[in-house]
């Protein structure tokens, strides 16, 4: 029988959930709850684990590689990464996932799932009775029951049943994100759903649509995908090509198109967490109606929510407020106006303040290097230093014993000889000082060697410098 290969894409800026949500380390990749809680991304993986479904496929940025990584491992979960080059919508990301999966399995079917939304319920069941629509050819799209009138999600109409394939029904109309009063009107009518983001067809579909529909892009990304590179199990797409690709979302380019669109209602509880009050929306709170994730004193509070991520937060006689602790930034809010955090990065944006972009480590320092070499973004704290440095193509470097106590090889692959040893490290390997003498670390990559240099020391270490030496 075929599985369904679910296909998470993970982009996005988060910016709705601003200060813990930046664009080095979205939304995606944060805890639901407290310290102990999955992240979305997590949630969305474990949510596609059963029988009917295979292993995932994972489309994100390359800066986000190594969080994909380790919160898969903390899973254990096997899955294709797909690394993007640079953002271009969903668009683009599903397509370069079809490309690669129909080299290995022109029967793949794909469940698109965004990996930042909230969803409990029974997903198998609905899914494999979609199966055949999909297999048969068929885009289906799943709608949600709304709750209640949103001018912030996307709706989709019933257009009447779809002879043949059980719960799949046609789709008479889209309607993005309408004011209040018509949501209100489409829900009185009957019929409509919210747009849950999430979709099924097969590979070989959407590739035939997108060659229907915007031709010029399905030419570049799959160009894209021909010339990509495989780093230790993860593809990394072609920049020049997928460069090239229009931004734009799968709904526009195809759904609102086709003709062979169809609609799933979806019976589950489904929430896209867009704001704080969301956030708020979807976790427990105490008796007194309040979320308290950290280390958190709250008196007198009602209906509050405090988040401390680094630091004790006390709250007194607050109530209906959103409050945000972060190493580098605090957010405080009326819960009915968290909509509008996005004005505060907009704002930040403008002044090109580095909290939009990562959150700030501690203590700054740079470890000093001869012959114009630096070493970035270092991070220094009472007994320790961390450093970067490259190794050019042909080149050596000497670590010296009274130097870095241990050098972590990022990218590439090195060859470290001793005073008496020698070995070859690659990618996540180590090499420790001697303290019987210096080592030589020599480039065996066609691309500058990247490296991690880790001091412990005491806390008014001065470290030495490290050399760089010509290759001979």
């Amino acid at each position: 029988m075929t599985r369904i290969t679910p296909l998470i894409i993970c982009g996005g800026n988060g910016t709705r959930l601003w200060p813990l949500s930046r664009k080095h380390s979205p939304k995606q990749f944060q805890r639901i709850g407290g310290p102990d809680s999955l992240t979305f991304f997590q949630s969305a993986v474990q949510r596609h684990r059963a029988p009917i479904f295979a292993d995932p496929v994972i489309v994100t940025g390359r800066i986000h590689e190594g969080t994909v990584r380790s919160q898969l491992q903390d899973l254990q979960v096997a899955a294709r990464i797909i690394c993007e080059p640079m953002g271009r919508n969903t668009g683009p990301a599903v397509l370069a996932a079809a490309e690669v999966m129909l080299a290995s399995d022109p029967n793949t079917v794909f469940v698109v799932v965004p990996a930042d939304h909230v969803i409990e319920g029974d997903l198998a069941t609905s899914m494999a009775a979609c199966l055949p629509a999909a297999l048969a050819g068929h885009i289906v799209t799943f709608g949600i029951e709304p709750r209640y009138p949103e001018s912030g999600f996307g709706y989709i109409v019933d257009g009447g049943p779809k002879e043949g394939f059980g719960p799949v029904r046609q789709v008479d109309r889209f309607v993005e994100k309408p004011h209040y009063e018509d949501a209100e009107a489409l829900i009185a009518t009957g019929g409509a759903y919210w747009a849950s983001g999430i979709s099924m067809f097969s590979a070989a579909t959407i590739r035939d649509e997108y060659t229907k529909f915007d031709p010029d892009t399905a030419k570049v990304v799959a160009q894209s995908v021909a010339l990509a590179q495989d780093d230790n199990g993860t593809l990394h797409l072609d920049s020049g090509t997928f460069g090239e690709a229009n931004s734009q979302p799968t709904e526009s380019v195809v759904f609102e198109q086709t003709d062979r669109i169809t609609l799933a209602p979806l019976a589950v509880e489904w929430d896209d967490v867009g704001s704080w009050k969301a956030m708020y929306g979807i976790s427990r709170p105490d008796a007194d109606g309040n979320v308290l994730q950290g280390d958190v004193i709250a008196l007198g509070a009602h209906n509050t929510m405090v988040r401390a991520d680094s630091r004790l937060v006390s709250v007194v006689g607050l109530s209906d407020v959103i409050v945000i602790d972060t190493p580098d930034a605090l957010l405080i809010a009326r819960m009915d106006q968290t909509q509008d955090v996005k004005a505060v990065v907009d704002e930040l944006k403008k002044t090109q303040r580095s909290e939009t972009e990562r959150h700030q480590e501690p203590k700054p320092a740079m470890v000093p290097m001869v012959d114009q070499q630096t070493v970035s973004e270092l991070v220094q704290g009472d007994n320790y230093q961390v450093g970067a440095a490259e190794i050019a193509v042909g080149r050596v470097m000497t670590l010296e014993s009274g130097d870095a106590r241990q050098a972590l090889v990022v990218r590439g692959r090195v060859h470290a000889s001793g005073p008496a040893w020698q070995k070859t490290v690659g990618e996540g390997g180590r090499i420790y000082t001697d303290p019987d003498g210096p080592i030589t670390m020599t480039n065996l990559s066609d691309e500058p060697v990247e490296l991690l240099f880790v001091t412990l020391a005491s806390p008014d270490f001065q470290p030495k410098s490290l050399k760089r030496l010509a290759h001979g």
